[in-house]
């Protein structure tokens, strides 16, 4: 029987994933993400997306970050479980 290991989160992605938990205003910026004052790099987002950690969606034309509940749950425990 194979189960599937799920690497835990890194440093850099739990600190983008509480700072869109924190700042409301977050816009693409070429090839970054711009979420308060901080440069998150569109790759970053990208695996954070395929984890499951958050979904980009438009309101209005404009894209969106929003974190799942899953998401939730790392920043909650600070990437221990995942």
């Amino acid at each position: 029987m194979m189960t599937s290991v799920r690497k835990p989160p890194s440093k850099t992605s739990i600190q983008a994933l509480s700072a869109i938990a924190r700042y409301r205003h977050q816009r693409r910026f070429g090839r970054v993400w711009l979420i308060g004052d901080r440069r998150v790099s569109s790759a970053t987002v990208a695996s954070l997306e395929r984890a499951a950690f958050l979904k980009e969606i438009a309101v209005n034309g404009n894209s969106v970050l929003v974190i799942t509940d899953q998401g939730k749950r790392v920043i909650a425990d600070g990437g221990k479980a995942v």
